[in-house]
């Protein structure tokens, strides 16, 4: 059974991010290993860039703070589900943070620069807009989820639902719950 992670950005736990993560995951069930982590509830710092983690091998990060939980968890799974508002144009501080702390991930002494167990991985990016040029957040997103290979996600596909500042109203978006469920399908693959 595949393991997927699910990385909620959102700090509104009655908006879309965790109105779909509740969607999803319940069509998970029994088609793979679901486990959750809400960033928005974390603390989750930036990088200090002492490159501490290059001394280690294993990836691995000196902050004591709640990314340290997810390094394994995004080294074991198969495929990993970013669910998110974007916010000024961009990714929420706390996922910028998660997305900088791959750095411990990197290893210079290997050919894809990568100390991920497997590198082979899947990561999908299901992001909410309010206003704004969709298409341009969708370019802006997937360029930021190609950085993710540094933890073995090579294979990236995103999803920008625009109009959507309404709490929950991704339920009323058909072809965008179509586009989710075609991700989480994707992910299954």
């Amino acid at each position: 059974m595949k393991k997927i992670l699910i990385v909620n950005a959102s700090k509104r736990r009655k908006g879309n991010s965790y109105t779909l993560e509740s969607k999803l995951v319940e069509e998970l069930q029994g088609k793979a290993e679901v486990t959750t982590f809400h960033i928005g509830e974390k603390d989750v710092r930036a990088c200090l860039a002492c490159d501490a983690c290059k001394r280690q091998h294993t990836p691995n990060c000196i902050q004591k703070d709640d990314y340290t939980a997810l390094i394994p968890a995004m080294d074991a799974c198969d495929a990993m589900l970013i669910l998110s508002p974007v916010h000024w144009d961009q990714f929420p501080a706390q996922l910028k943070a998660v997305l900088d702390r791959t750095y411990s991930f990197m290893d210079f002494t290997q050919p894809d620069m990568s100390m991920a167990t497997r590198k082979d991985k899947k990561v999908g990016g299901f992001f909410f807009a309010g206003f704004g040029p969709v298409d341009v957040y969708t370019n802006l997103i997937e360029a930021n989820l190609k950085n993710f290979a540094t933890a073995g996600f090579t294979s990236c596909k995103t999803h920008v639902a625009g109009n959507a500042n309404v709490p929950g109203s991704i339920m009323e978006k058909p072809e965008d719950l179509k586009a989710a469920d075609e991700m989480v399908e994707w992910l299954l693959a």
